[in-house]
């Protein structure tokens, strides 16, 4: 099995990415989305504050994905 030998650097962008994924997830979630979609939607690269404003600006969820993508 390889090991790995992540330098400090390496880890502390890890830590930063596992954060920002976590902060988009609970972000998702409060939006009302379900916790496997929220985790998906997190992952990608769609843009979270237009979600955001199209759901708070009485949009649905499935459609705000779409326009945000």
């Amino acid at each position: 099995m390889a090991e790995f030998d992540l330098n400090e650097s390496e880890s502390r962008r890890l830590d930063d990415d596992l954060t920002v994924v976590h902060w988009r997830t609970d972000r998702l979630l409060a939006l009302g989305y379900a916790f496997r979609d929220a985790a998906y939607l997190a992952l990608s690269d769609v843009d979270l504050h237009k979600i955001e404003r199209l759901i708070g600006n009485g949009c649905p969820a499935e459609t705000a994905v779409r326009i945000a993508r």
